[in-house]
């Protein structure tokens, strides 16, 4: 049990399971290589459960050069060398052997676990809601593209290709060593990708460090890919502020061809930002004015990792501490975690501190950070929770690497509805640059989850917008490619960009005539005027019934109806009203239909829209009654009728004036008196 727990943090997480530290910061040694605090820990710990001795795991070497006798002892050790990239090289070695390694290799080299990084995490409702539909439609599958999708796991990726929810085939590379299973987090995310660009190829990298990451992506430039999605975050790498060994690498894939889509992360409500304060002098940042500490609700077995780091990269002499407690610190609460590296100015004084810790209670906790060293500097600092939220938070600033990146476009959290996901990481990055560039749905159902929540779900969906769009124009650059994506996304929240869906959530342009999807009326066939005559929401260019009558256009050009009027004779009567005037408006029958190209069916002097008998000629002068409803013949009844009108008994309506209204012969004048009784008698 504690091995299977073990092992699934430390893939998922890359972060050391540190259980019931009670003590501060293990000594430096004084013989043998520089390394974290982190990653004595966690040889510590190896060292303490035998049965995790034999886990393979990666660690991270920095030197200059790793000379033969530096190779030596590590093949002594049974490690074995991975990556190289510079002065960084990953190495690969039992969990039990790393105490032992460490001792043995020179002060020349340091030593530490892989970067702090998480994953920010059936057809997705997406494809839909983002227009990727509409694309579909008109035949833009992204056939002819090459996505990589890099991540942490593809646990069960057969099973959705069974199901039809990935490609039956597509391309796979474990870079860990570990295979490509694991967590499921990649199989939905490329079942996403799929969804939206169907007809895409797909490369899939399961990655655990940034060697690893950097290799992949050499790889896929080997391979041709053009757009590249990474639904991780990275931690510690830098200050969030578009550089560092992380951006390198985008910015490398950036170099080569490819698009990079990156999750900006759901790291909201657990990320502190400040400058470090000191009011009253006791070395102990103040996280608010007179708090010296920062808290979080932690439960019991459930592990979280704290990463702090601060504005002074590559290296520095300002050195600050992290401390975690069980309690407060001023009331007798006990140290249960630490990270003290040695910030000097060397060449490897990061500045960065973690702890990776399992409570052995459920409770508030306490985070405390300290000055050290001879440095009085006070610097920027950041602080993030792997875990639960920070009680004093900060929203602004953060995002997560690489969506810091210049080279990458940063995606932000929406819901289904375009309501805007409290958790997604908020823009600017730290040195002020505008973040995200967009936003995309998440919450979406993929074979494996429910309700896939996170900026996890919404980058894959930006990662397939951008495939189609390249399947469109394969010629376009990533600065063309970048422009439309942005400039077709719908406005979702503040009018105009804003820190938190940036330029608004993805809406694509599948007829492109300049109208996004969800504000072209007719978004699979160009029209630039958006002409709506009927004014239903349907442009002209798409609507079978422009006028909306209730006949379709191509059966109004058939009988020669006016497609865009309703009334095409002006009579009042529909031109629906006129052909379906049998029952029957499918088909138009002269004789059992109202003609609706004339104002007259029968020409019996009276337009359809008030003649009581419309398809008969049946009128004469004085034919007033029966009253409402002329019988034809004039005589006696029609005279009582016309006598009653001009004593006042009854009014004249429009029809009886039509009929009765006699005089003066030829030029009525628009009365029923006592000549036209007299025309009547007469």
């Amino acid at each position: 049990m504690v091995l299977s727990r073990f092992l699934r943090f430390f893939i998922l997480m890359s972060c050391s399971v540190l259980t019931g530290l009670a003590n501060a910061a293990l000594p430096l040694p004084v013989q043998g290589v520089l390394s974290t605090d982190r990653l004595r820990h966690f040889a510590q710990h190896a060292e303490q459960q035998p049965e995790l001795g034999q886990m393979l795991v990666a660690i991270i070497l920095e030197a200059d050069e790793l000379d033969s006798a530096t190779r030596a002892l590590i093949s002594a050790g049974g490690a074995k060398l991975r990556y190289s990239s510079g002065r960084r090289h990953e190495i690969r070695l039992p969990a039990g052997e790393i105490a032992r390694l460490l001792d043995r290799l020179p002060a020349t080299v340091y030593a530490r676990l892989p970067y702090p990084h998480q994953a920010v995490a059936v057809t997705s409702q997406g494809v839909a809601l983002t227009g990727a539909g509409d694309m579909q439609s008109v035949g833009t599958d992204g056939t002819g593209i090459k996505i990589g999708i890099i991540d942490l796991g593809f646990g069960s990726y057969t099973t959705a290709q069974a199901s039809g929810d990935l490609p039956a085939t597509l391309t796979i590379t474990d870079y860990t060593g570990n295979g490509t299973g694991g967590t499921t987090h990649g199989t939905s995310v490329a079942e996403i990708v799929y969804d939206m660009a169907p007809g895409a190829e797909l490369y899939l990298a399961k990655i655990g460090t940034s060697l690893q990451l950097e290799q992949a992506m050499n790889d896929m430039i080997t391979a041709g890919v053009r757009v590249i999605n990474h639904s991780v975050g990275w931690f510690n790498a830098a200050f969030y502020d578009g550089t560092g060994s992380i951006c390198t690498i985008t910015d490398n894939a950036e170099a080569g061809g490819i698009q990079w889509v990156n999750a900006m992360g759901n790291s909201r409500r657990d990320h502190y930002l400040g400058t470090f304060s000191d009011a009253d002098g006791d070395l102990r940042h103040e996280f608010a004015a007179g708090q010296n500490t920062n808290t979080i609700s932690l439960t019991l077995d459930k592990t979280v990792t704290l990463v702090l780091n601060w504005d002074a990269y590559p290296t520095t002499n300002v050195d600050y501490n992290l401390y975690l407690y069980n309690g407060d610190p001023d009331a007798g609460g006990t140290l249960v975690a630490s990270s003290e590296n040695r910030q000097n100015g060397s060449v490897s004084s990061y500045p960065t501190e973690a702890i990776t810790y399992t409570p052995a209670v459920t409770a508030t906790h306490y985070i405390v950070v300290t000055k050290g060293g001879s440095s009085t500097a006070d610097v920027p600092l950041t602080l993030f929770s792997l875990g639960p939220s920070l009680g004093t938070k900060v929203f602004v600033s953060s995002l997560v690497q690489p969506a810091d990146c210049n080279s990458v476009i940063g995606v932000g959290a929406t819901d289904l509805t375009d309501g805007v996901e409290s958790f997604s990481s908020e823009g600017p990055t730290t040195d002020g640059r505008a973040k995200p560039e967009v936003a995309a749905p998440n919450r979406v159902v993929t074979s494996l989850s429910s309700s896939f929540a996170g900026t996890s779900g919404a980058a894959p969906h930006v990662a397939g917008a951008a495939a189609l769009l390249l399947a469109q124009n394969p010629t376009l650059t990533n600065v063309q490619l970048r422009d439309l994506l942005i400039n077709t996304a719908h406005d979702v929240s503040t009018a105009g960009f804003d820190s938190r869906t940036g330029n608004g959530r993805i809406s694509l342009d599948a007829d492109e005539d300049g109208f996004n999807h969800d504000d072209d009326n007719c978004p699979l066939v160009a029209n630039v005027d958006q002409l709506d005559t009927d004014g239903d929401g349907q442009g002209d260019a798409c609507d079978t019934d422009d006028d909306n009558d209730g006949l379709l256009d191509d059966f109004e050009l058939s009988i020669g109806t006016d497609p865009l009027l309703s009334d095409t004779d002006g009579d009042g009567l529909s031109d629906y009203d006129e052909v379906a005037y049998d029952g029957d408006a499918t088909a138009y029958v002269p004789g059992q239909d109202l003609n609706p190209l004339s104002v007259d069916t029968d020409n019996d002097g009276y337009a359809d829209s008030t003649d009581p008998i419309p398809l008969t000629y049946n009128y004469d002068d004085g034919d007033l009654a029966p009253l409402g409803a002329p019988d034809g013949v004039v005589d006696v009844a029609d005279y009582l009728v016309a006598e009653k009108i001009v004593l006042g008994v009854i009014p004249a309506t429009s029809l009886e004036l039509s009929h009765g209204d006699l005089y003066p012969v030829g030029a009525p004048d628009g009365v029923i008196g006592v000549p036209d009784l007299l025309l009547l008698i007469r």
